[in-house]
């Protein structure tokens, strides 16, 4: 009898995945997530390739010269960025027949603020980057580190805009094409140049972005769509307060992956925080399948509010379901994967690569709370739990990592997760049971 009622059990959950299935092949949710999960799979691998020919052919110093550069570029991107990527996800579907206003007008306002801040940093370079003032004192290289910086942050919104026309398949073509575009570029165009060719390969990938999301992929989502200077008031007025407050949450949410290394390399030193990086790269890679879903969920519910509750659950359930099986893999094959690296990364990040991994599932559930509040415009609800993540994934990461080693940070990072899930899983389920969500104003 007991043996009959499992085998149910197990029926009944069997028919719920194939049904589940069944649906992501019609629901623009799942294909989205899908397409957005296989990007960023798509771009880290290529990454890898792309850093792994560039070892093999520069010299040291002059990979280190380009990976400068390129992060350089990268910080001033990210910070003329301002969030507006998710503020144009969420405006973009009540923008209306101003959609194109809004897209050109957010195009212009980071564009403006990238050239500012790439000037500035060439200016001082001196100050914060010694190793590469050789940049300011050439006209070209000054020159291109701008344009190009300008190109990063604006091929990075083009991304949210297809997303918010639930086109993420068209993200994934835009940053494969433009991963595969800058393979061969520092070796046998601008080899000349060693380090700085390094970062103008990696810049003319985001030209190339750059153009397709302008004169092909935005056109064919948007009627009429064109690149042009645009500065709308009303339009950035209402995009700017709600894009800086996820702005804000994004960046409290990834403080752990800019301190985690510092705290290891303070407390631990340089050779067990090679350990850490590695292992925490490793298994950062299963955040995408959460983080799939939210986007996807992000773009859905913000065109239909009242189906947010029924695609939120849906969103939900594909999450854990997906993650289960990817987290298990991962919590016993992390260690054989690791040996790729060498002996010591498999003995020293196994451990806290199982922690780091299990936390996965209740990003599952963080991840969609976020979202849910993001769709209704909830903006304190996100930064009050962006910023709890982010002090007891500090705070208890210092005081662990300090009693355990390794391990102690792995475990702090999942306890924090699960902490904070275990809090917002309630709300969160109310939400997912309302038939028709209310959608506050921009707090």
């Amino acid at each position: 009898m007991a043996g009959h009622s499992r085998q149910e059990r197990v029926n009944t959950m069997t028919s719920f995945l194939f049904a589940l299935l069944g649906q992501a092949g019609r629901s623009s949710l799942f294909s989205n997530a899908f397409y957005l999960m296989l990007n960023t799979a798509a771009t880290a691998l290529l990454g890898f390739v792309f850093w792994n020919i560039m070892a093999r052919v520069f010299a040291p110093e002059e990979v280190g010269i380009g990976s400068a550069l390129v992060s350089a570029s990268g910080l001033v991107a990210t910070l003329a960025n301002l969030g507006l990527g998710v503020g144009l996800v969420r405006f973009i579907p009540e923008a209306k027949k101003r959609e194109n206003l809004l897209i050109n007008s957010s195009f212009t306002l980071a564009a403006g603020i990238a050239l500012a801040g790439s000037v500035i940093y060439v200016a001082g370079v001196g100050r914060w980057s010694p190793a590469l003032v050789f940049v300011r004192g050439n006209f070209l290289f000054a020159f291109l580190f701008v344009f190009f910086t300008v190109l990063t942050v604006l091929s990075t919104l083009i991304d949210p805009c297809l997303i918010a026309a639930r086109s993420s398949r068209l993200v994934f073509l835009k940053n494969t094409i433009n991963s595969l575009i800058k393979l061969p570029l520092p070796v046998y165009v601008f080899s000349f140049w060693a380090g700085f060719g390094i970062f103008t390969g990696t810049g003319v990938g985001f030209l190339a972005g750059v153009l397709l999301g302008w004169l092909l992929f935005l056109p064919s989502v948007y009627r009429g769509y064109r690149p042009f200077p645009a500065f709308r008031k009303e339009l950035l007025g209402r995009l700017l307060p709600y894009s800086f407050a996820n702005y804000l949450a994004n960046l409290l949410s990834g403080a752990p992956g800019f301190i985690y290394p510092l705290m290891v390399l303070n407390v631990l030193g340089a050779e067990k925080n090679a350990y850490f990086y590695i292992t925490w790269m490793m298994t950062t890679v299963l955040s995408v399948i959460p983080g799939g879903m939210a986007q996807s969920l992000l773009a859905e519910g913000s065109r239909d509010q009242d189906r947010l509750a029924a695609n939120g659950r849906r969103a939900l359930a594909c999450s854990l379901l997906l993650s289960l099986p990817a987290v298990a893999a991962m919590f016993l094959l992390g260690g054989w994967f690791l040996h790729f690296f060498g002996p010591g990364y498999a003995e020293h990040g196994t451990g806290v690569m199982r922690c780091l991994v299990l936390a996965v599932l209740p990003q599952c559930v963080n991840g969609l709370f976020i979202t849910v509040n993001q769709v209704q415009k909830r903006v304190c609800f996100i930064i009050a739990q962006t910023g709890a993540l982010s002090v007891l994934s500090l705070g208890l990461g210092y005081l662990l990592l300090v009693k355990y080693g390794l391990n102690g940070l792995g475990m702090a990072y999942a306890l924090a997760h699960f902490l904070v899930a275990l809090v917002v899983a309630g709300p969160l389920l109310k939400r997912l049971k309302e038939k028709k969500p209310a959608v506050e104003g921009i707090n």
